[in-house]
Formats: C-alpha cells, structure tokens, sequence
C-alpha cells in the first residue's frame, strides 16, 4: 500500500490551547450550533474552516426556521448562513479554500392547483454560499432538485439529482450526477455504465485538479450492479472505472489531489455491510486494499475523506451489526484508529463519524455530547494516547463506546449525512 508515513502533528498556531494540559492526540473542539440540540460539520478547508448545518433554537413551540447552513466559528460566533427567500431550511455541504460553500436550500411558493386553490409547494435547489448570500445554481434543462456536494478551488462543482432523460414518457427523473463549471457557466451530466433512462450515476467528489469520483449503474450479466469511476470534470464521456472484487458494489467516495481514492465495498452474505478500502488510481497497475475494520467481529467500516497526506477518516462499527453503533476512525500508518480513544479521557464525547480532514490533520464531523447531537473539530496535539484506566475520572464520561440510548437519539434526529 502506497499510503504516506505521517505523524498527526500540528502546529500550536492552529489552534490555541486550554490552559489545562491536553493529555491526547487531539484537542476536541464542541463547534457548537445556532441554537438547536443539533449540529453537523461537514466539511473543512485548508485554513480550518469549518461548514456544516445546525437546527434554530424553539421558544414556546416556535422558531424562525427549521435548519441553516452554518459557517462553525468557536472564537467570533457562528454563522447563520442563511437561506433562499421564503426558506425555512438550507445545509452547507462542502467549502472550498476561498470559502465559497455549496449546498442546498428549500424554498416554499404559493402555486394555483387544478382546481384554482391555492397551495403551498416546497421546491428544492442547489445554492452557492458566499459573501452572506445564497444564490441559486443556474438551472439545467429537464434536471430537477438538485443538491451540490462539494466545490473545487477552480470553481467547479459537482451534485446530485433527478435527471429525466427522455421527456417523452411518464415516467419521473431518475438520479444523476453532474458537474457545474462556474467560471464557464456549463453542465455535463453523467451517464451511467448500464445503458437506459432508468440508470443511475452519482458524483461524490472533486479533488483541486479536477478529478472526480462516482459510481453508477453497470450491467453484469443480466443483473445491475454498482460501480465505481474516476474522471476528468472537463470531459465525463471519459470513465475509468475502478476496479472491484467479484462484482461486489463498490462506492467509492473521495479522491485527494494524487488520484488516491476511498470508499467501501459491499460485503456478500451481510446485512449491508460495507468493509472501507483504498486505491492509488494513479498507479499503472492500482489494487484495491482493504483498511479492516475496528474489531473483527464487528465487520463494517467507511472511508469518508483522505487528505494529500494519506490519512483517511470516515467511522465503523464498534458494536454487533444489529445494534448499529458506530465510532469515528482514523487510518494512518496502516492501522485503523477509534477517534474516540485519541482524545481527553474526560471530554464527554461520543465520536460517531469523521465526515472530513483537512492537510494539516484536522478532523471535523459529528458525534453526541450532554445527549445532544453535536458538531466536532479535532486538532492535532502531537501529545501521547492518554491511558484512561489511570485517570481520576471516570471512563466511561467520554473516549469509550457509544451507548445505545444515544445512537437511537442520532436515528431519530434522522442526520442528514454528505451524500452515504
């Protein structure tokens, strides 16, 4: 495996620390929300900034709004981005290093029935976040409710949606990826393996050179199966699908700027398990390797993000399969890591999933604290793992396994996850 020897070290600059010592790897930081029981970090850029979404404060049963997308700032305060006119809910999804976020937000309309009334329609759009305003992506033609997932540093982003391709039938659109070039205002959209109108592609992200990764619809033999692509964002006609292993569905997820990709792959014989993997596209020969998983009984893992440092974060199982209890990981130096033994023994937190890392290690996403589904950022320390059965405080306050009280409060609180 090609992966990078790295040290999770960061520079004190980044983040200022608690006048207690910091006895872990890495500093949590609570990103806090707007006011709500809940919020998400979904994505960092290079400086530390770090974008997400939140739920408004109720007072006596009411509130402003339902969720914003949320610029995380635990010095200034955070920052309601906001929604389109007449909105009630948005969510930033990903963020580039000029700090133009994407995303999308709903938008709520009056419109005449057939039968002259007049009704309320919720309508869905891809939007920019920049400058404090949120805009709409331009609209494409036959391509409805779309949600941008991320944003390159060349202004190119790429989303979801439904794409109906033939306009003919009654049929509704079907899911399709597609790549938005802001700077030359053009589509493309991306055509699944399997041919058909009913297919479906999906783009899941982007790196600075504008390479992109998906997966879509493929026919093997008489049944449609799932794989995996990487291609160019100036010409998606171009696919090199990624190589999978007995044609088991292959979801690959992110691509760092050397071409090397993460995702996981389905498990035959499961319930839907997934065991994460790696592979260097840029080799002349790329092998896919599996990462492994936290506990060998407890056999699903998934890879989220990597950065061009090689580490990979994403989370896995801690727990049996039934019980669905899931912790935020680290792989680095090939050995995957459960976050939540890498911090304060008695921080109060419950990692449950790492959604992004940015070039300097640090780690954003989402776990529970106080009962509360909260957003995370990690800093790297460069401090030695705290061994926790010598601590004055009790083990089980944070670090440790997620109850299952909690992970039933992330189900019903229904997380919207950067696009799983």
């Amino acid at each position: 495996m090609k992966f990078k020897t790295t040290k999770t070290l960061l520079a004190l600059s980044i983040a200022t620390l608690t006048s207690a010592s910091i006895a872990a790897p890495y500093e949590i930081i609570d990103l806090g929300g707007l006011g709500g029981d809940t919020s998400v970090a979904n994505d960092i850029d290079s400086a530390g900034n770090t974008f997400g979404y939140a739920d408004a404060e109720v007072v006596d049963g009411t509130s402003e709004f339902i969720t914003h997308a949320v610029q995380f700032d635990e010095t200034q305060g955070n920052i309601d981005l906001g929604s389109l006119p007449d909105g009630t809910e948005s969510y930033a999804v990903g963020v580039n290093d000029s700090m133009v976020a994407v995303g999308y937000s709903n938008e709520i309309v009056e419109q005449e029935n057939d039968n002259g009334q007049l009704i309320k329609v919720i309508n869905n759009y891809a939007v920019f976040f920049e400058g404090g305003m949120v805009t709409k992506f331009p609209e494409l033609a036959n391509y409805s409710t779309p949600v941008a997932l991320d944003i390159n540093n060349s202004q190119i982003s790429i989303l979801t949606g439904k794409f109906d391709a033939d306009t003919t039938d009654e049929a509704s659109g079907v899911d399709r990826g597609a790549v938005y070039d802001r700077q030359n205002d053009t589509y493309q959209v991306v055509e699944p393996f399997a041919a058909g109108t009913d297919r479906r592609s999906y783009i899941t992200d982007i790196n600075n050179l504008n390479d992109i990764v998906g997966f879509a619809d493929k026919e093997v033999g008489e049944t449609i199966q799932i794989a995996s692509y990487i291609a160019s964002a100036s010409d998606l006609s171009v696919k090199t699908e990624i190589e999978t292993i007995d044609n088991r569905a292959i979801f690959a997820m992110a691509i760092n700027d050397s071409k090397e990709v993460v995702g996981s792959m389905f498990i035959p014989n499961t319930r839907g398990q997934r065991e994460a993997f790696y592979i260097d596209m840029a080799d002349t020969n790329p092998q896919i390797q599996f990462l492994g998983f936290l506990n060998s009984s407890f056999n699903d893992s998934r890879a989220k993000d990597i950065n061009n440092q090689g580490q990979i974060v994403g989370r896995a199982l801690i727990s049996a399969p039934t019980l669905g209890e899931t912790g935020a990981v680290l792989y680095e130096n090939n050995e995957m890591k459960n976050l939540n033994d890498l911090i304060a023994c008695d921080s109060g937190w419950i990692l449950t999933e790492a959604r992004a890392i940015n070039d300097s290690g640090q780690i954003v996403g989402v776990g529970t604290i106080n009962g509360e589904v909260r957003a995370f950022r990690l800093d790297p320390t460069g401090e030695p793992v705290e061994d926790c059965d010598d601590s004055s405080e009790s083990p089980s306050d944070g670090g440790g396994s997620i109850p299952a009280a909690l992970i039933a409060l992330l189900a019903v609180v229904g997380l919207r996850r950067r696009f799983s």
